[in-house]
């Protein structure tokens, strides 16, 4: 049992195919079975069993994988600890985010890192907070920055930056003339929405069910940018973050309307696994997000 081993083993239970891990690791098909083979073999248990055309993890398997994923974790931790001698020299640094952080907050911090720091790659993901959070359990991003309240046991949060809600039209909306609206009038306004499962329609969500306002959009779309662009084009309003439309209000395509009596905060997060050893580039990727949240909340 050796370390490409379990890694090629891990990326196959992972993806669920000899194929595909072949393709993510870049061998042959072929290699990777072998290697798989091998290692039941060293064992003496079966890994894998298949049912049908796909294939499953065996209990075997299942016991296996939990134990490689913390030594293939050890291992890179390791690495990076010898990384560190060296100074930010080299090296890669797994960042996942929630779409609003993840689109307005963390390039220019990425900008500004890797200006000061080429030769360490960064990776940014930009995906739902269910597959943040289970990256970042899995020790497959170094950190994340979300905007959902993080609950499970093994990860640990900091508080970044709260961020509000808002609603906003095109100019030319009847809501931008009036100047004003309230939350149960949204009820005669078309509504264009992110998807369900983002972490702004859940905030935007709990806070009308909290009201005691239910509504129905009339659109729902996969990305912040569409969403803004179909209200610029007079298809409707939107609540959105702050930070999202901040340029667009600037340039006049966007208008923020007050609603007196619908106040929707959240809290941005730095969230990373409990058990991760922040090297060198992760605590200067900190230091760097943390002054530009900063910057942003004055």
């Amino acid at each position: 049992m050796n370390l490409h081993q379990l890694r090629i083993f891990t990326t196959v239970a992972r993806l669920g195919s000899f194929s595909r891990a072949a393709e993510e690791l870049s061998i042959s098909q072929p290699s990777v079975s072998i290697q798989v083979a091998d290692l039941e073999r060293s064992l003496g248990v079966d890994l894998f069993e298949k049912l049908g055309k796909r294939i499953y993890l065996t209990e075997a398997g299942r016991i296996l994988d939990e134990y490689a994923r913390r030594m293939l974790g050890l291992a890179e931790e390791a690495r990076i600890a010898l990384e560190d001698i060296k100074g930010l020299h080299r090296g890669r640094l797994m960042v996942g985010a929630t779409t609003t952080p993840g689109t307005y907050i963390l390039p220019r911090v990425i900008a500004a890192f890797q200006e000061r720091h080429p030769q360490v790659a960064v990776v940014l993901e930009i995906a739902d907070a269910k597959r943040i959070q289970e990256r970042l359990l899995r020790n497959e991003l170094d950190l994340g920055v979300v905007g959902w309240d993080v609950t499970a046991q093994d990860l640990r949060a900091e508080p970044l930056l709260d961020d509000e809600l808002v609603l906003v039209a095109s100019p030319s909306h009847p809501l931008a003339t009036a100047g004003r609206a309230h939350a149960k009038g949204l009820r005669d306004h078309r509504l264009i929405l992110r998807e369900r499962g983002s972490g702004t329609r859940e905030a935007l969500e709990a806070a009308l069910r909290e009201a005691g306002v239910a509504i129905a959009p009339s659109m729902e779309l996969g990305t912040g940018e569409a969403v803004k662009e179909a209200v610029v084009a007079g298809l409707g309003v939107t609540i959105i973050s702050r930070l999202a439309v901040a340029g667009d209000v600037l340039a006049g395509r966007l208008v923020i309307v007050p609603m007196p009596d619908l106040a929707i905060r959240r809290r941005f997060s730095f969230v990373y696994h409990r058990d991760k050893r922040f090297s060198q580039a992760i605590t200067t990727f900190r230091a760097m997000l943390l002054a530009s949240v900063a910057t942003v909340a004055s």
